[in-house]
Parts: structure tokens; C-alpha cells; sequence
């Protein structure tokens, strides 16, 4: 070959190279990149909205066709509310997402939860909701492993059981006798009682949880204020539903999780959880063994089933779990009663007519008012504390909900939001409406579905604040359970204590309270203001 033709094909292999570099500069990397990506979402949503197993359920085309509408809401803190429309529209069985059904019947919320399937299966929950924390201690909510569930609750159900619940009672007691007492200062002080009452109850709820968790006293009834450890654990739950929606896309999850853990400042939040927690912890095993509290009874029946980093983990779970939950129960209750003067009349009447004063007051007796309890379970019912689905996986030959035989054909992530169900008008009667009645037999709501109501869920996972359930019989028109949960004990040991004390009236600035709240897991209440007077007749 001659030179000419040597330099002719150099040249012309230069020119190509340069071309090629010229054709895959970065920005066309990024444009090529971008094209294939959104190739791909759209015949992803072609398929889901065709061939997809779950394609023929009803449910907005838009959420079943991608995952982005659905995750945007739960970042919005919106997704509660759109779940509720969702069921409004299309019925008990809603797609709302390409691989997750909604249902809002008993008999889905047995099947979910409750039911053995074939081989004695009960469903997994769904890592979407439930995954490992970022320092990798998962506790029983967040543990997947079902073996792994079962072995740390063998351990720490000895916490919640009825005998327990019975030493706890002092403790309790103590801080709901404290909370009442800052309360009677707000209305001699300046204040004049004006209080905001929902951040007296996350006080008092912290302060129970942490001494009975840690035997440790945060002194947020005592102070007035946030501890810093209270605070912490609150932006730790925040995070975690950021970190929730980085799930559904594997490269953005890799990216946070990794400058979670490289990253001391961004870190810096679950750490201090983690480190105060152990040091709580560590003390508490060195002191008093035979106190009564949660940590008693992990160590008493431990027996080396549990690590230290796994109790530690459960305890913050609790924390969260046995404080939040109780106070905006709480306050829901209050709001709800303040907005209903019949029925907030009706319970005045039946604490009046048990104590004469509060040194009678006991967990047994609170437990045998009836109109109480039935405004504790209807203000579940319209405001509950958690108002999301806790979705569950379906093995290949599952089934959920016997009248949608086709939910047999595919495994899916399945669920019951609590929220559009136990607002739905096909469950109960004036849905939107608060009415203790329709829990102690009344005729009118004979036929509202009570059996959705599971708030604290049901099944091998249900919540191990609610250890028995009780409820109303149309029959017989009067409590048939015993009810024993921590989490009742403590909301009838308070409304009980603050209505014998103190008339409530809701200040206006709290008028529309429960209007607009957002959701991120639990509800970002807003200041629930009210003014409290000494009752005349406990002057």
C-alpha cells in the first residue's frame, strides 16, 4: 500500500473519530440517556395499563400506569387523603398503584392480616413501608423476616401483657396527674387558660413512653418543653418517609443511602438517635432489674433470643410508636368533643356519676365506662392516628377478599387504608359524623360495619400497645371484652382526669383543626388551642 493511500485512510479514520467523539459529547450522553429512560416509563405504562395482571381493576389510569403520581403524594404528605378520594370513586377494591390494590372491606381486612393461607402462610409485609433503618437494626415493624418478627416478639410481648399493664399503672398515673396539675397552673397563670393542648399531650405521652422504655425522665411536663432527644427521634420519622419514597427507585435510593452512611452531618440526626438510645439503654441494665417497666420484662425473658442493639431498636420504636399515636388520639378526641357539645355532655355525665374524686380513679374502673369507650373508638374511627395502609405481599397461590376471586392470579402488595375505610359511607352510616352510639348497639348504625374498625391492626402483626379489643354488642348492648392495651389505658386515664377538672372550650383560631391536615405516616397536627376553666364544682 502506498503512502498516499496509507495517509488517505488515517485521515478518514481521524475524520471518524473525531465525529463519533463529536456525536457523544456529555450532552448527548444526557439526551440519549433521557430518551431511553423515558422510552422505557412510557412501554412500562403501556404495559401496565394492558397486559399487566392487575391492569382490569378499577382505579385512576394515571396511578396504575406509574409509580411517580403515588410517591409524589406520600413526599406531598397528600396520599392519605387521595387514597380516600380514590375510594370514593371507584369502590372497595381500588388499583392504586401498578402492583397494589386497596380494599375497604372486613372481610379483605381478615384475609390480609389475619387469615392462615395454604401451608400456613400469613403475607410478608411489604418492604415498601417496612426496611432495614439506616444503622441496620430493624425492630418489629420494620423487620420483614417473619422469623426475625417472631423471635424479638416472643421476647417483647411480656411488656404489653395484661399483668404488666398492672405495674405500669403508677407510672402512668403519676405523669397523668402531673399533666393535669400544669394544666390547673396554665389557667390561674398568665395564660389565663389559653393552652395548646395537643402539645401538653405529646409531653405527657413522651414522658410515660421514655420512663417506661428507658427509665428515663425527659422532663417535657416538668419544662414546657421539647427535649432534644424528642426532637430527634421526630426528624428521624420525617427522614424515614423521605427515604421511603427513594425506595421506589433503586438508583436514588443507592445515592441517599450511601451519603447517609458516608456522610457524618447528613447522618448526623440517626445517629444521635442511636447513640443516646444505647447510652439509655446501657444504663438502664445497670440499674434496678426489678423495676416495672418495658426493659424488666425484656431482660427477664430475654434469655439471649434478643441482642442489645435489637432491644435498643424496639425501645426507639416505642418511643415513636407509644407517644405520637397516643397523643393525637388525644387530641383528635378533644377536638371531636368540643365540636359535639351532646356527646361531650354525655361523658362529663358518666365520670361524674363514677368519681367523686381522682384519687378513685384506676384503670379497671375507667375501663368499665361504656360511653367513654365508645368515644375513643369512634374518634379512631374519624381520626386515626395512623391513617395509611401497613400494605402486606400475596404469596403465587394467595387470595385476598373472597368476592375478587381474580386478586388469586398474581402476587401483588395488597392493603387496607384506614383512612378511606372507616370514612366510607358503604361501612358506616354518616361517615363524616361523630356518633359514640353507633359502638353501644344503637338501631340507627345497625348496619355499620364495626368489624373495619382495626386501627391498631390485627393479626400476628398488629400493634402490641392493644393487647385484647373490646367491642360493642348489638344483642346486648354492652361491652363483651376486656379491653387491656396500654394505649386505651393511657387515653381514658387522661380524658377522664381533664373532664373531671376543666370546662374545654375550643378557642377560634383551632375551629377547622382536622381541616387540610397533611399525613407523613402520622398527622402533622397543627396547635390545637383551647381554653380551660376550673369546672365550678371543683373549685
Amino acid at each position: 500500500m502506498t503512502s498516499w493511500a496509507t495517509s488517505n485512510i488515517m485521515s478518514s479514520a481521524t475524520l471518524i473519530m473525531d465525529n463519533i467523539r463529536d456525536n457523544c459529547s456529555v450532552s448527548g450522553l444526557v439526551a440519549g440517556t433521557a430518551i431511553a429512560y423515558i422510552s422505557y416509563s412510557l412501554l412500562t405504562a403501556l404495559y401496565n395499563l394492558t397486559l399487566h395482571p392487575l391492569a382490569k381493576y378499577p382505579g385512576s389510569k394515571l396511578y396504575g400506569a406509574f409509580y411517580f403520581p403515588a410517591y409524589w403524594d406520600i413526599y406531598q404528605g397528600h396520599d392519605s387523603e387521595i387514597y380516600k378520594q380514590q375510594h370514593e370513586k371507584y369502590g372497595p377494591l381500588v388499583r392504586v398503584r401498578p402492583n397494589r390494590l386497596s380494599f375497604s372491606t372486613a372481610q379483605a381486612t381478615k384475609d390480609i392480616y389475619l387469615t392462615r393461607h395454604a401451608n400456613n402462610y400469613t403475607l410478608a409485609k411489604d418492604p415498601d413501608l417496612f426496611s432495614e433503618p439506616i444503622e441496620g437494626t430493624p425492630s418489629t415493624l420494620a423487620n420483614v423476616d417473619a422469623q426475625n418478627h417472631k423471635r424479638q416478639r416472643r421476647v417483647i410481648s411480656h411488656a404489653f401483657s395484661t399483668a404488666a399493664l398492672r405495674d405500669q399503672e403508677d407510672i402512668v398515673h403519676r405523669y397523668t396527674d402531673m399533666l393535669i396539675s400544669r394544666l390547673h397552673e396554665k389557667v390561674t397563670g398568665p395564660e389565663k387558660g389559653k393552652v395548646e393542648i395537643s402539645l401538653w399531650f405529646n409531653f405527657m405521652a413522651f414522658d410515660i413512653i421514655g420512663d417506661l422504655a428507658f427509665a428515663d425522665q425527659s422532663h417535657s411536663l416538668e419544662t414546657g418543653e421539647n427535649s432534644s432527644w424528642m426532637t430527634a427521634l421526630y426528624e428521624n420519622l420525617s427522614a424515614s418517609m423521605f427515604l421511603r419514597v427513594c425506595r421506589a427507585y433503586p438508583l436514588a435510593h443507592f445515592v441517599v443511602q450511601s451519603i447517609m452512611k458516608l456522610s457524618p452531618a447528613v447522618a448526623s440526626i440517626i445517629l444521635k438517635v442511636k447513640d443516646d438510645s444505647t447510652s439509655k439503654m446501657m444504663k438502664r441494665f445497670e440499674s434496678d432489674t426489678d423495676r416495672k417497666d418495658f426493659t424488666s420484662h425484656f431482660l427477664k425473658h430475654n434469655n439471649g433470643h434478643m441482642t442489645v442493639a435489637e432491644l435498643t431498636a424496639n425501645a426507639d420504636f416505642f418511643m415513636i410508636a407509644g407517644s405520637e399515636t397516643t397523643a393525637t388520639l388525644l387530641s383528635g378526641m378533644l377536638y371531636l368533643l368540643t365540636q359535639n357539645p351532646t356527646a361531650f355532655k354525655k361523658l362529663r355525665e358518666e365520670i361524674d356519676a363514677n368519681f367523686t374524686s381522682m384519687s378513685e380513679m384506676s384503670f379497671v374502673k375507667e375501663s368499665q365506662l361504656p360511653y367513654l369507650h365508645a368515644c375513643t373508638e369512634e374518634a379512631l374511627r374519624c381520626y386515626p392516628p395512623v391513617p395509611l395502609d401497613l400494605p402486606r405481599v400475596t404469596p403465587p397461590h394467595g387470595a385476598v377478599d373472597r368476592r375478587h376471586p381474580r386478586t388469586r392470579k398474581h402476587q401483588m402488595s395488597v392493603g387496607i387504608h384506614h383512612l378511606s375505610t372507616f370514612h366510607s359511607a358503604r361501612n358506616f352510616k354518616n361517615p363524616m359524623e361523630f356518633h359514640p352510639e353507633r359502638w353501644l348497639g344503637d338501631k340507627e348504625y345497625a348496619g355499620d360495619e364495626l368489624a373495619v374498625l382495626q386501627p391498631f391492626s390485627i393479626g400476628p402483626r398488629n400493634c402490641l400497645g392493644k393487647a385484647a379489643v373490646a367491642v360493642a354488642s348489638r344483642k346486648s348492648q354492652q361491652l363483651t371484652g376486656a379491653e387491656k392495651g396500654l394505649a386505651y389505658a393511657e387515653v381514658r386515664s387522661i380524658m377522664t382526669r381533664l373532664l373531671w377538672n376543666f370546662d374545654v372550650e375550643l378557642l377560634p383560631e383551632s375551629k377547622n383543626w382536622m381541616v387540610g391536615q397533611k399525613s407523613f405516616g402520622l398527622w402533622k397536627k397543627g396547635p390545637l388551642w383551647v381554653k380551660l376553666s376550673v369546672r365550678k364544682d371543683r373549685r
